[in-house]
């Protein structure tokens, strides 16, 4: 097999899809031309990476989820396999400083769950894990995303939570504040993977866009779609509520990419 290259993004045709930008950071996303002779699988330990096609032949762009647990200057190694061969590849990241987030709940099981709370939460981690772990055949029209709800969004992704002082795991999406039974919308077209009711995410619905893309919306009032359902890019999917761990009404809206939280808004081509 002869040499792997990877090149800084040029102005490939990628058959009309528009990509994310590129963040190398913890909950950022790389986003990268390589140059194969055939088209490769490519992975991340265990998790295979999107990989999309260009209009020139050998050449392909990987597109990769940077967990938030993911240290600034450590390696982020990805493995390239094409025709039953294996090449290896480092990138190191850039640092991201997230600010701390302090919230304050009067209902003190939502910070300290009883053990009862706990059986209930440790099924629902599980479901949780295997929607955002799914990785399916897909070919895209876009990567663009449209907001789920017509609001500003939150700049509270990543930060290192605290409820009542206790330090808990970081924001790992981005909330959009709007009253009850305001439309929430699929930002990109899909299948519905998983819904229904959490301890601490309420009412919540996932979606599979696939190659390991998939979406979810937390604290809802309403559901509009069922499970099983493929649903259209902008196409409701149900109403803001405030179910769940909350202080008030609104959407969590997370986006997963080969099992990593990363920023939703690195999918937007224009943001606000």
């Amino acid at each position: 097999m002869r040499k792997l290259f990877f090149l800084l993004l040029s102005s490939l045709s990628l058959m009309g899809v528009v990509l994310p930008e590129n963040a190398p950071f913890a909950g950022g996303i790389i986003v990268q031309e390589i140059n194969t002779a055939h088209k490769p699988k490519v992975y991340h330990g265990k998790r295979q990476l999107m990989v999309l096609d260009t209009e020139k032949k050998g050449h392909y762009v990987v597109v990769a989820g940077i967990g938030l647990s993911q240290k600034a200057k450590a390696p982020y190694k990805l493995r390239i396999v094409e025709a039953k061969k294996e090449q290896f590849h480092t990138f190191y990241l850039e640092d991201k400083v997230y600010k701390k987030q302090y919230i304050t709940l009067k209902n003190k099981r939502k910070v300290n769950p009883t053990k009862l709370d706990m059986k209930r939460i440790n099924s629902e981690k599980k479901r949780s894990h295997t929607a955002l772990a799914l990785f399916t055949p897909q070919k895209f029209e876009t990567l663009s995303m449209v907001k789920p709800v017509d609001v500003n969004i939150s700049d509270d992704f990543g930060k290192r939570r605290y409820f009542n002082n206790k330090p808990r795991r970081p924001h790992s999406g981005v909330d959009m504040p709007a009253p009850v039974g305001t439309p929430i919308v699929a930002p990109l077209g899909g299948k519905i993977v998983e819904m229904g009711e959490f301890f601490f995410n309420g009412n919540v619905i996932f979606i599979d866009h696939g190659l390991g893309l998939v979406s979810m919306y937390c604290h809802m009032s309403k559901f509009d779609v069922k499970k099983g359902q493929m649903v259209k890019r902008g196409q409701k999917i149900g109403e803001v509520g405030q179910t769940g761990r909350v202080t008030g009404p609104h959407v969590h809206w997370g986006v997963s990419l080969n099992g990593a939280m990363v920023d939703p808004r690195l999918f937007f081509v224009k943001q606000k």
